[in-house]
């Protein structure tokens, strides 16, 4: 009987130890899920700014300027 309680007490510490670390994984993974969201939305952020200074700077061009600016991306016919 004095070997069934140790073994029992054996899985009991075992098992325990299984549900700390799934715990700790868990946390680790969604914590590193929060982490790459958020980088994903600072890089969005940066991407809207650095269109709207885009879009500011060609709406500030004149007819001209604009025309030699796009003949470096738009084919002549």
């Amino acid at each position: 009987m004095f070997l069934f309680g140790r073994i029992k007490l054996y899985a009991i510490g075992v098992a325990s130890t299984l549900v700390a670390l799934l715990a700790i994984y868990w946390q680790a993974r969604r914590d590193g899920a929060a982490a790459a969201k958020a980088a994903a939305n600072e890089a969005r952020w940066d991407d809207l700014a650095k269109a709207r200074k885009t879009e500011e700077e060609i709406n500030a061009l004149g007819d001209d300027a604009l025309r030699e600016r796009a003949s470096r991306w738009v084919r002549r016919n």
